[in-house]
């Protein structure tokens, strides 16, 4: 990974390293006459202002270096790492600033050197970054959303975090190294469903056809507790038609509602009272065309009483405990009438083959009736939570998606 300079988000003092340039004095009138009553004043001395300041240690690799002259302009400046890798920059307001690009690396000595319009160096000092942090202290950032592609209305953006982070000050750090933008843009927060997974969700469900764009700019960054970020990723990703479905526990029924008009209502079969399905707003998590059931993957021996090792077809996932749309051939006389599933919703084959070749991930599902609400982890299921409670679990609050 290469780690490339990017802005801090505080603003350091500039410590004033003077540097002087011996120019010419400045007279009045013309040879060695002085105006009566007058005293010639030499001009004022260039003065380079570095930050982060000549001599610092510790520099985080984010940190954004920054030359700034004064009684004078700049030419050209070279940040050279002791390796000899030199950082890029731009001048900037007629050459009287200059400001680095991209990210530093860990534990390396920088050196800063200043060229005048005339052609003289001039050096402005020499600073070092903190050193390279162990595989401890190493915060590494994954995205379960893939770059694009298309997601339903009701997709969260998932993050996974390779180290805890259980304090809310661990939390805000890395948060306030995310951001989202979309088109169009809308309201939303990140929010923890466990210690190493943060999920952003709108206040209401992504317009459709938005676009979305996601940037993690941790690397380099101080995340508390010692830990340094370790990752920067973006991802770009797409929103299709506003698409749910609506499982109903006592009617034995789903139905499939496309840009706000139904286009099918099938039968179905839910839980039965001793494996209820949950109840609650969740969202398809991934599909599969072939998939194996196992009781035993929820505790329940395949060889006990209602145990089970059975290929099903058209699978949709809703949950990490085990509930799916799919196709159940040997229920098709119970559903519409009765729930006799362990926590599935059954179809017919030709039903849930019509669904899964319609849904992506992301699209919401709506579970009534069942008694038992989905808990939030288990599975995408965000949406559960209404917005204002969904906050408490941000330690950085709502955030507007620039568009």
């Amino acid at each position: 990974m290469t780690f490339s300079q990017s802005r801090t988000r505080h603003r350091s003092m500039w410590a004033a390293l003077a540097v002087v340039l011996v120019l010419p004095a400045c007279s009045a009138g013309s040879g060695d006459a002085k105006t009566p009553g007058r005293t010639a004043s030499p001009s004022p001395s260039l003065q380079l202002s570095l930050s982060p300041k000549a001599g610092a240690t510790k520099v985080a690799p984010a940190s954004r270096v920054t030359l700034a002259a004064a009684h004078g302009t700049l030419a050209a400046v070279a940040v050279v790492a002791s390796s000899g890798d030199a950082v890029t920059g731009r001048l900037a307001a007629g050459g009287t600033r200059w400001q680095s690009r991209g990210k530093l690396a860990f534990g390396v000595r920088y050196t800063v050197t200043a060229t005048t319009p005339d052609g003289r160096k001039v050096s402005a000092g020499s600073f070092r970054t903190a050193a390279r942090p162990d595989l401890a202290h190493s915060v590494y950032t994954s995205s379960v959303l893939g770059d694009h592609k298309t997601y339903g209305v009701g997709m969260p953006i998932i993050l996974r975090v390779g180290r805890a982070m259980e304090s809310d000050a661990a939390r805000s750090a890395f948060e306030r190294t995310l951001s989202v933008q979309s088109r169009p843009a809308t309201a939303g927060a990140w929010g923890w469903v466990n210690s190493r997974e943060v999920h952003f969700r709108p206040r209401d469900f992504w317009a459709a056809g938005s676009k979305v764009h996601v940037a993690v700019d941790s690397a380099g960054r101080a995340l508390g507790g010692g830990r340094w970020g370790r990752t920067d990723l973006t991802v770009d990703f797409s929103i299709g038609a506003r698409r749910e479905m609506r499982a109903d526990a006592a009617t034995h029924t789903v139905t499939v509602i496309e840009n706000g008009k139904t286009v099918r209502t099938m039968p179905a079969s839910l839980g039965k009272p001793s494996f209820p399905s949950s109840s609650g707003v969740m969202v398809i998590m991934d599909k599969r065309a072939k998939a194996l059931f196992d009781s035993s993957t929820y505790g329940l021996p395949v060889d006990s009483p209602g145990g089970y090792r059975t290929p099903v077809r058209y699978a949709m996932r809703l949950t990490w405990g085990g509930e799916f749309f799919h196709a159940a051939p040997w229920s098709v006389a119970d559903q519409g009438h009765r729930n006799v599933s362990h926590g599935c919703i059954n179809l017919s084959l030709p039903n849930a083959a019509w669904l899964f070749n319609r849904v992506q991930p992301g699209d919401p599902v709506f579970v009534r009736n069942t008694g038992v609400p989905v808990a939030v982890g288990n599975g995408w299921s965000d949406w559960t939570v209404p917005f204002s409670k969904w906050l408490s679990r941000s330690a950085t609050g709502a955030h507007a998606t620039t568009a």
